[in-house]
């Protein structure tokens, strides 16, 4: 039986309603990346989808971006390498007290929004980034995007490294995401999303914006948790890939 990893991004808000939604989802992936208070979030949110997460055996990653939360993290900041460091610096060690606290293990970090698309693209900031993770969290894996310069770096640096794909993103034939901006760049049918997964999960070509099929490798699928039928996404995945043999671990 093929498996793979499916990894959700949690604990991005500060309501207690969406914890509780996001403990619906807990079920049906595999690993969490989970905000700690760059671009959402705060030690209670943390807290708790730690505890979550651990009821549900999933893998712990912290998910830290530009320390903007009134545009989500979704959009490039004008900062300095030293004051971004510092950023995401603070926020792992926030997630690594917590987590301590919890005797609860960190598996991976995952980028965010804007700084996960710009260090898929940009050897400098990958760089950065991949180096204030190792500082913090040495034994850590890095989550980025597959075929990126984020996984070049990280190979360079020996630190391990989880190629994702995205089951709910249109792709560029460079391997890069189609912009959030254009109108096709998120995949609204399910089916369309199913496929896509099956695709990624057994190395599979997906269709491109510019008609041209690419082939990924990928360890772990993102399923996002913030889009409105998130659960229905995961319960019909879930199915999907008992059907088609595919473990989800």
């Amino acid at each position: 039986m093929n498996s793979i990893d499916i990894n959700c991004d949690l604990g991005e808000s500060n309501s207690a309603v969406d914890w509780a939604t996001d403990l619906l989802l807990m079920p049906y992936i595999s690993s969490a990346n989970i905000a700690c208070g760059g671009h959402a979030g705060n030690d209670q949110s943390m807290a708790t989808s730690i505890q979550n997460c651990l009821k549900h055996n999933l893998k712990i990653g912290a998910h830290p971006s530009f320390p903007d939360q009134i545009n989500f993290g979704r959009i490039a900041m004008d900062i300095t390498d030293s004051k971004l460091q510092e950023s995401l610096a603070i926020q792992l060690q926030s997630f690594k007290n917590i987590c301590s606290k919890l005797n609860a293990p960190i598996h991976h970090v995952k980028p965010h929004g804007a700084l996960y698309n710009l260090a898929a693209k940009d050897s400098h900031l990958a760089m950065l980034i991949s180096e204030t993770i190792a500082t913090v969290l040495p034994n850590a894996k890095i989550m980025g995007l597959a075929d990126s310069k984020m996984q070049s770096v990280t190979q360079a640096l020996n630190i391990d490294f989880i190629s994702e794909g995205f089951m709910d993103r249109l792709y560029h034939q460079d391997a890069s995401l189609v912009s959030r901006n254009h109108p096709l760049a998120v995949h609204q049918g399910i089916d369309t999303c199913l496929q896509q997964a099956f695709h990624l999960a057994t190395s599979q070509s997906i269709a491109t914006l510019e008609g041209k099929d690419i082939s990924l490798k990928v360890d772990s699928i993102c399923l996002h948790g913030d889009t409105a039928n998130a659960i229905e996404i995961a319960q019909s995945l879930h199915r999907y890939f008992k059907q088609k043999e595919i473990q989800i671990q």
